[in-house]
């Protein structure tokens, strides 16, 4: 429990102080790393609602970060019990 708490400090503190390049492939490790981070579609709806350009009347309807981030978490559902976890 405390790496997940761990992991969810970092990837905030990586969103709020560091550059896109870098926050985005930790964001995507911390989805990889723990099992159903949930989470990691809320902090991708962060990211859009600091940094992402206004996409239209409703923006928030539709937030291309967070899709990518639910859509990799469904992905890693289902690869989650193939993988080997050697950390």
């Amino acid at each position: 429990m405390k790496k997940r708490a761990l992991g969810l400090l970092i990837v905030l503190f990586s969103i709020l102080a560091l550059p896109y390049w870098i926050y985005i492939p930790i964001l995507f490790i911390a989805i990889i790393l723990f099992p159903f981070f949930w989470e990691g579609i809320l902090f991708a709806l962060l990211i859009d609602v600091l940094y992402g350009s206004f996409l239209g009347t409703f923006p928030l309807l539709f937030s291309p970060t967070a899709a990518v981030a639910l859509i990799a978490l469904v992905v890693m559902l289902f690869f989650r019990d193939n993988l080997r976890s050697y950390v």
